[in-house]
């Protein structure tokens, strides 16, 4: 994973990354081009559909998206035509 770093705007690579909960990682950054380095956080917040496994002690809200905009349709991958 690459994010800008916002110190001097390179890209930033994530090294390393530390379990904080079943929804929670801490991910640590660092820029080669001017030496910062920094933790982050991922969490999962809620799920756009319901899992086919659901894990025990994990309960994401289901929050249905309405369909994806766009040159595809993210999902079913069907692309549209678009013209010049």
């Amino acid at each position: 994973m690459k994010i800008e770093c916002p110190c001097c705007g390179s890209e930033i690579d994530a090294r390393h990354t530390e379990a904080m909960s079943t929804t929670l990682r801490r991910i640590y950054f660092v820029c080669e081009d001017c030496g910062y380095r920094t933790p982050a956080g991922f969490e999962i917040i809620f799920s756009l559909s319901a899992s086919s496994r659901p894990r025990d002690g994990v309960n994401l809200e289901v929050r249905p998206s309405s369909t994806l905009r766009g040159a595809v349709n993210s999902r079913t991958a069907a692309t549209r035509e678009v013209s010049t």
